[in-house]
């Protein structure tokens, strides 16, 4: 028999096995009212199954499979009705049937007349006998350690100077929590083009399937991936251009004219780039492989514990590299038996607390700042953190001290400790002492972090962030003493400079701990060179005495500040470089046992470069989150109340400072003027096979022009439905400022109002009027014109911040509609209630006082009265989490505030028109 057909049986057999455990458990949960299309489905699978055995010689798959066909067939015949007992036979029949498949040469050999005779008895009407245990497969012990899963490869990306890291950073977040709705819909869009799968091929028989094989050899396994054709050609297309691009270069290479290896050099970047995230796509898998072996093991494992438990699974379209969905298996199966096991009290406790007899666990995944975020949450008993703490001070794990000045968040942290468990007893479930360390190491070496949230009575949440990729680390170089060490751009939240003359102001300490005050919040700081154990800085750059015996001026510090799990710390370093993609290489073993790095990495220029475990960094140092160091201060550290917004701040002179929201910008380039083309008295920008149009503000507004300079920044966005690039010679900041602004001083077209930062009057930019400036011919069609006898769409705004609100009331009634705008929820429920308004749309913020949006959605969409009503969320709250949270209470559409453009589309896709409509329209309430 040919490799060939053996590997096209195990194939083909892994598809229609694929999904049959949740396919037996569906027709389990139907009960008499079976679900005959469903029947149907799996019956063909084994049917397809027996026919291809029977051809190929494979009695025992055959004959297991005839008799699995024989009772579905029943079933589908209304013969029989399924029961619990009798699934509990089938399901291991199945799993026996696919251990046949995937050791097919030795199918024959192998004991089947167990699982024939129970199947014979059901078709021939006897009962099956409850089972006294759980199926073999899922009652063996998560006791023993999780396999080590390699050290991940990983790869970043070049900037040019301190400003551009910073960018780097604030974009790694905001874009990918923009981008993440578009990235679940193209999951969900090329699912079935595209379902990834590892399978298993076999070497060519040894002998034949009736016969005993009497070689050691084993059949060779090769793993493979299924690839949507659209991928393939496009790979192809990227070759062909690569193709090109060698020999442009080769020839301008061979040649005297050297001009153009600048353009073919940015070309052959830009196609490496695309080759390098199509070849990635190739190796995304939908995490719902893994996912969809739970149900089984939560039925089962119930069983076994005499408990009742519902699972809901959420995000199986969600896609990570292959390596990840392979490794997270194991980790995610302890932690759902834990669930059971430890949160999900008995039927009779549940009922005592006022429960219901069933618990519920939800596993959810979703996309969340670039990141992967997998969530087990259940509605059991929850962690007491006293009993974890009395547990490690018995086992002498702390100190009773220690334990009573830990926190009760800490405390629960202690479950991650090697050796500690909570179990009553040792079973074959759990209470050996071995499981929860594992298991965030594990996760830890893929690049992730887990925690654990819980509240007594309530139930627990498990949160596991991992990267979506371990092929490509994007990562910062920073410098400490003489060496260079990579931070992944991941953890990193944001980069903090501190002037010399403002150490004693915002560097502090607590309990003599080092600590940032940042934005009226403590950041604990560590400085690399102690966790790296670096020596002191020579001599020559040492700070240096004066003659008169005076230190010389203190210098400023560098902070970055990052976030691993629920932990958020700065780091200080020497000095900052560039971003680059890194490749990782495992450590050496005289370094391996350092729990700070997480590998090296060759740099561009040959250089030898560590990279930064963040997780390791935060363990090893102790560090504690900001909640505990702000209840340890004496100083008042409160969070201000007012309303903030995440800004850019850059100069266009050097005594002329201004702001624009970055919730609006796509991205930010940095560019040589001589790329700056001029035509017809326009200036643009070739860029990316386009030609996007370029704006200087000093046209558009008040403002000095700037000096001459070589280089350049482009703020890009899109307005009136084309992308613009705002040209700013130098960037200053991006940080959280207050939205206190004053709309009256240097209010003009194009500027929203001024404020004072760091002592400058910083004006801020309404970038989509600047546009409207610049390009008035992109904007003539966009107010909204309405029919004779008919009034404009009537919307219902609710808005807290002051600011907002005025800003966004203006730019609809700009446009043709009639606004009613209100201070919070409570207020707009009310005036809705009224009856003394129709209106077409509601637009509402999330974060509100009194009445939250989401609460004020739910209220619309719950009333007979105003359920018809579309309700528009205007919110910086955009990630999946929160549109989930959305959909669930009927909030019709997502828009980001001051994205004006995405905002008026929506009205218009939402409003229509209202005609005869002649009440008074309030201007505010």
């Amino acid at each position: 028999m040919s490799d060939e057909l053996w590997g096209e049986f195990v194939v083909e057999s892994n598809e229609h096995m694929a999904d049959i455990e949740n396919q037996l458990l569906s027709i389990e949960e139907s009960g008499a009212d079976v679900d005959v299309d469903l029947v149907n489905e799996v019956f063909r699978g084994i049917h397809s199954i027996k026919g291809a055995a029977g051809f190929l010689g494979l009695t025992k798959v055959n004959d297991l499979a005839h008799n699995l066909e024989n009772i579905l067939n029943m079933m589908r015949n209304d013969q029989l009705v399924p029961t619990s007992p009798m699934i509990d036979v089938m399901l291991r029949a199945a799993d026996k049937l696919q251990g046949l498949i995937n050791d097919v040469e030795n199918s024959n050999n192998e004991d089947v007349s167990s699982y024939i005779t129970e199947l014979e008895a059901i078709a021939a009407g006897e009962s099956p006998a409850e089972p006294t245990s759980a199926p073999q497969a899922t009652s063996e012990a998560v006791a023993e350690p999780l396999p080590e899963t390699p050290a991940p490869a990983a790869a970043t990306e070049v900037s040019e100077d301190d400003m551009d890291a910073k960018i780097a950073a604030a974009f790694a977040a905001q874009a990918a929590a923009k981008s993440e709705g578009d990235a679940e819909d193209e999951s969900a869009a090329t699912a079935a083009a595209s379902e990834p799968q590892a399978v298993t091929t076999p070497a060519k028989a040894q002998s034949a399937p009736g016969k005993k094989d009497t070689t050691d050899k084993k059949p060779s396994v090769e793993a493979s991936i299924r690839v949507s054709v659209g991928v393939l050609d496009k790979l192809m297309n990227l070759a062909g251009e690569l193709v090109l691009s060698r020999n442009q270069l080769m020839q301008a290479i061979g040649s005297s004219d050297r001009g153009s290896l600048d353009s073919i050099a940015s070309r052959l970047d830009q196609v490496t780039s695309e080759v390098q995230e199509s070849i990635m796509q190739t190796r995304m898998q939908q995490i719902g492989s893994v996912f969809s072996k739970f149900p089984r093991i939560v039925r089962d494992l119930s069983g076994k514990l005499g408990k009742q438990c519902a699972l809901n699974i959420e995000g199986k379209e969600v896609e990570v590299d292959k390596t990840i969905v392979e490794a997270i298996g194991d980790p995610l199966t302890h932690l759902i038996r834990n669930s059971v096991d430890h949160g999900i009290e008995s039927p009779a406790d549940r009922a005592k607390a006022g429960k219901s007899e069933e618990g519920k666990m939800d596993l959810r995944a979703f996309y969340q700042a670039g990141k992967v975020r997998i969530e087990i949450e259940d509605d059991g008993a929850g962690i007491d953190p006293e009993k974890l703490k009395s547990k490690a001070v018995s086992k002498g794990i702390l100190t009773q001290e220690r334990a009573d000045q830990m926190g009760d968040r800490e405390a629960i942290r202690l479950i991650f400790h090697p050796g500690f468990s909570m179990a009553a007893k040792v079973t074959d479930v759990s209470g050996r002492g071995v499981g929860m360390d594992v298991v965030k190491t594990n996760i830890a070496k893929l690049g992730g972090t887990v925690d654990i949230e819980s509240n007594i009575g309530q139930g627990t949440l498990i949160i596991i962030t991992l990267p979506l990729t371990l092929a490509i680390i994007p990562s910062l170089i920073v410098q400490c003493r003489h060496d260079r060490f990579a931070i992944p751009q991941v953890n990193i939240a944001e980069l903090v400079r501190v002037r010399s003359e403002e150490l004693d102001q915002k560097i502090g300490t607590v309990q003599d701990a080092e600590v940032l005050r940042l934005r009226g919040s403590l950041l604990p700081l560590i400085r690399l060179s102690d966790v790296v154990n670096m020596s002191d800085k020579s001599p020559d750059e040492s700070t240096e005495e004066s003659a008169d015996g005076e230190d010389a001026v203190r210098e400023a510090i560098n902070i970055i500040v990052v976030e691993t799990g629920e932990q958020r710390f700065g780091i200080i370093v020497d000095g900052l470089h560039d971003s680059e993609e890194i490749v990782v290489k495992p450590l050496s073993r005289h370094l391996q046992d350092c729990p700070c790095l997480s590998g090296a990495t060759i740099l561009g220029d040959g250089h030898v470069a560590l990279i930064l475990d963040v997780a390791g960094i935060a363990a090893s140092e102790g560090i504690r989150c900001d909640e505990e160091l702000e209840s340890e201060d004496q100083q008042d550290t409160s969070r201000s109340d007012e309303d903030t917004q995440y800004m850019l701040l850059f100069s266009n002179h050097d005594n002329e400072h201004f702001a624009v929201t970055m919730d609006i910008v796509s991205r930010i380039d940095r560019i040589r003027t001589d790329q700056i083309d001029s035509v017809g008295g326009q200036e643009l920008l070739q860029y990316r096979d386009t030609t996007m149009p370029l704006v200087r503000l000093e046209n558009c507004i008040t403002a000095q022009p700037p000096e001459a300079a070589d280089r350049l920044y482009v703020i890009v966005y899109e307005a009136g439905g084309n992308e613009i690039g705002l040209l700013v010679p130098r960037l200053d900041d991006i940080r959280d400022v207050t939205t206190a602004i004053d709309q009256v001083t240097f209010t003009e077209r194009g500027v929203l109002g001024s404020m004072v930062l760091d002592e400058h009057t910083t004006r801020m930019v309404d970038l989509f009027e600047v546009a409207e400036i610049a390009y008035p011919d992109w904007f003539e069609d966009a107010k909204v014109v309405a029919e004779e006898n008919d009034l404009p769409p009537l919307v219902l705004l609710a808005e807290d911040s002051g600011f907002f609100r005025k800003q966004v009331a203006a730019m609809i009634k700009d446009h043709g509609y009639r606004v009613i705008d209100c201070e919070d929820g409570q207020i707009a429920w009310d005036v809705l209630q009224s009856d003394e308004y129709e209106f077409d749309v509601v637009v509402t913020d999330i974060e509100m006082p009194n009445m939250n949006g989401f609460e004020f959605a739910e209220r619309i969409k719950t009333s007979s009265k105003w359920s018809h009503l579309p309700v528009i969320a205007l919110t910086s709250l955009a990630g999946s989490a929160d549109i989930q949270r959305g959909i669930e209470v009927g909030i019709d559409d997502y828009q980001i505030k001051m994205d004006r453009d995405k905002l008026l589309n929506s009205l218009q896709n939402f409003s229509g028109k209202k005609s005869g409509n002649n009440k008074p329209v309030l201007q505010s309430c």
